[in-house]
């Protein structure tokens, strides 16, 4: 559980802003202390659009966990958050963190750059308050972009990964934890990403109206692709089973997952939009009711 300590110790404002903005240390404190708190970034697994990666993202939360030693008490912190800017751009950076009581924070600076983020907090100028991180606790939450140049048109998986650095801003921002007026450095464990393209657009299989649910429209939909020539964009969606052609089993297979008892669904990507990831000449050029 996450404890906020309210003292009647009083350290100075200015100090903790110096330490957290400007990466300054407190000759000699910092050591062991810092290395049983844990400052991880979670990772991600994205599958896009090869011909259109932009419209794709991920996101990632930055959490504090101190996994060892006497329970300390928290008095601010500093990150930075890196990425490899031709694959992700950074777009929206918001603090996660709770204060007692309703409160605010007393300074909370979140910088995006194009390589990464930075933040430094200080909860209480006067040390009203401090914060025990014995649970782990989410501090920021960062949203990405994924890049055109490499992502477009890719045909292989591409593996990045956050990593936390002290080289982004001017001057560079410390990776550091503040207790008792001491800067230390945590632990820090990277997000791992993985970023997958594919051939044509999302979709949701049965779906032949592409509306977004499944429904009597769809198998309808179906049977008329097969039997008077209805047009049909995307074939994969047609395909109920999954089994790489179209045919009258497919609309059997969405009709009875609607009202036969018992049925199964469509084949994944169901009931949510993805990818088909089965290898087979169908393909789906466009689906609208995936974003």
């Amino acid at each position: 559980m996450m404890h906020y300590n309210f003292s009647s110790t009083r350290l100075t404002g200015t100090l903790l802003l110096l330490i957290l903005s400007f990466g300054m240390w407190v000759p000699g404190l910092y050591g062991q202390v810092g290395s049983d708190f844990v400052l991880r970034a979670s990772g991600a697994d994205v599958d896009y659009a090869a011909a259109n990666p932009t419209s794709y993202g991920l996101s990632t939360v930055i959490s504090l966990h101190q996994i060892s030693g006497v329970i300390e008490q928290v008095q601010g912190y500093s990150l930075g958050l890196g990425n490899d800017s031709t694959l992700l751009m950074p777009i929206i950076a918001t603090n996660l963190l709770v204060p007692p009581g309703g409160s605010s924070v007393d300074f909370d600076q979140i910088a995006i750059l194009p390589e990464g983020v930075t933040e430094g907090v200080v909860l209480s100028f006067p040390g009203l308050f401090t914060i025990s991180f014995e649970t782990e606790t989410d501090l920021l939450g960062i949203e990405y972009q994924l890049m055109d140049g490499p992502l477009t048109g890719a045909t292989t998986t591409t593996s990045t990964s956050l990593d936390f650095v002290d080289t982004l801003g001017s001057p560079p921002v410390d990776i550091s934890i503040v207790i008792e007026g001491a800067s230390y450095p945590p632990s820090l464990a990277s997000g791992a990403v993985t970023l997958t393209p594919h051939d044509g657009a999302p979709l949701i299989r049965g779906d032949a109206s592409q509306d977004g649910s499944l429904d009597l429209a769809d198998g309808v939909g179906i049977l008329q692709y097969l039997f008077i020539g209805a047009a049909a964009d995307c074939l994969d969606a047609l395909d109920a089973n999954d089994s790489g052609n179209v045919s009258i089993t497919d609309a059997i297979r969405v009709l009875c997952a609607l009202y036969c008892s018992g049925s199964p669904p469509p084949e994944s990507p169901f009931p949510g939009c993805g990818f088909d990831s089965t290898a087979d000449p169908l393909g789906c050029l466009s689906y609208p009711g995936c974003p």
